[in-house]
C-alpha cells in the first residue's frame, strides 16, 4: 500500500480509546470519502448518504481492524462496497418502477450532478479528477471497473488489494482496470481560460449578442439529464433567442463547479424577486466550446449545495 493513515488500534477492553480512534480516522477522511463516493455515484446527495452508511459500518466493524496503518484503505474499501450496493439498489428500483413520476423527458444516457468547488490543493488523494467531463467519463464505465480504477489509481491499492476489497479475483480486477484505462484515454481539456467574467457580464447586462459572441462555432450545449443536445453556435443561438424573452431580468454570479469555472444564473419576471434558475458549467479554451447547463427544476435545486441563496 503506497499511502497510509495510521491510527491507534485499541485492545478489546479499550472502548473509549476505540471511539476516539475511529472518530479521528473518520474526521480526517470524511472529505475525501465524500469525493470518492461522488465519483462512484455521480451525485452529491447520494455521496453524502453513502459516507454516512460507510461510517456506520466502519464503526460497527472497527474492532476487526488490527493493523493501525491500514485505516485509510480499510475505510475506502467499505465506502466502495457501500456505493456498489447503492448502485445495485438504484438499478433494481429503476427496473421495477421506471423513472420518477416528476421526470417529464429524462435522458437515458449517463449524467452526473455538479460538485460544489474542487479538490483541495494538498492532501492524500492521488490520481482521481473531479472535473465534470472526467466524472462523466467514469460513469460510462461499469460500476466494478469504476471501483477498481478509483481504488487502484486513487487510493493506491494494488490490483490484488483492490480485488480483496471488492471480493473478486485478481484476474478480474486487472481486467476491469485495463478496460477502465482504455475507456478513459480521452483528452479532458482544462477549462482555466474559460471567459467566466465576460459570461457573467453578458447575463447581467441582458446582452444576448455579447453572450453568443463568447461561444465557439462548434460549441456543444447539453442539459443533463435531458436528451436534447444543441450543436454549433447557430443552433445554440436559436435556443437562447427563444428562451431569453421569457424573462425580464437576469443576475449571474461566478462559482466553482467540479474545480472549473461556472456561473449561477437568477431570473425574474416582471417586478418579482430574482429566483434561482440554472447552473452553467463552462468548459475549454478562451471561447466557450462546451456548456453544461443544469436547467430548472434541477438547476435551482442545486443552489443550496453550492451555498447560494434561493433569491438573487
Amino acid at each position: 500500500m503506497r499511502m497510509e493513515t495510521s491510527i491507534a488500534v485499541p485492545d478489546a477492553s479499550g472502548v473509549p480509546d476505540a471511539s476516539a480512534a475511529f472518530s479521528a480516522l473518520a474526521g480526517a477522511m470524511r472529505g475525501e470519502l465524500k469525493r470518492h463516493c461522488y465519483r462512484m455515484m455521480g451525485g452529491v446527495h447520494d455521496a453524502e448518504d453513502c459516507v454516512q452508511e460507510t461510517l456506520l459500518r466502519g464503526w460497527r466493524e472497527f474492532a476487526s481492524l488490527r493493523d493501525g496503518s491500514a485505516g485509510r484503505p480499510w475505510l475506502y474499501s467499505i465506502a466502495t462496497r457501500v456505493c456498489l450496493d447503492a448502485l445495485r439498489t438504484r438499478r433494481r428500483r429503476q427496473t421495477l418502477f421506471g423513472p420518477s413520476l416528476d421526470e417529464v423527458e429524462p435522458g437515458s444516457g449517463t449524467w452526473v450532478e455538479p460538485w460544489p468547488g474542487g479538490v483541495p490543493p494538498s492532501g492524500p488523494e492521488r490520481g482521481p479528477d473531479i472535473r465534470l467531463a472526467f466524472v462523466s467519463l467514469l460513469h460510462g464505465l461499469s460500476p466494478r471497473s469504476r471501483a477498481v480504477l478509483l481504488l487502484h489509481d486513487g487510493v493506491g491499492m494494488t490490483a490484488a488489494e483492490a480485488a480483496a476489497a471488492l471480493g473478486i479475483s485478481v484476474a478480474a480486477a486487472r481486467s476491469a482496470l485495463q478496460r477502465a484505462r482504455t475507456a478513459l484515454r480521452q483528452d479532458v481539456v482544462e477549462a482555466d481560460d474559460a471567459p467566466v467574467e465576460a459570461y457573467v457580464d453578458a447575463w447581467n447586462a441582458g446582452d444576448l449578442g455579447a453572450l453568443i459572441s463568447l461561444l465557439q462555432r462548434d460549441i456543444v450545449l447539453t442539459m443533463p439529464p435531458w436528451h436534447r443536445t444543441f450543436n454549433g453556435r447557430d443552433e445554440v443561438a436559436r435556443f437562447m433567442t427563444g428562451i431569453w424573452p421569457r424573462y425580464d431580468g437576469f443576475r449571474a454570479v461566478a462559482v466553482v463547479v467540479n474545480g472549473q469555472p461556472a456561473v449561477a444564473v437568477y431570473t425574474r419576471r416582471g417586478d418579482a424577486p430574482y429566483l434561482a434558475h440554472s447552473l452553467h458549467v463552462l468548459a475549454r479554451s478562451r471561447q466557450v466550446s462546451e456548456l453544461v447547463l443544469y436547467a430548472p427544476p434541477l438547476g435551482a435545486s442545486l443552489f443550496a449545495a453550492f451555498g447560494l441563496p434561493p433569491t438573487g
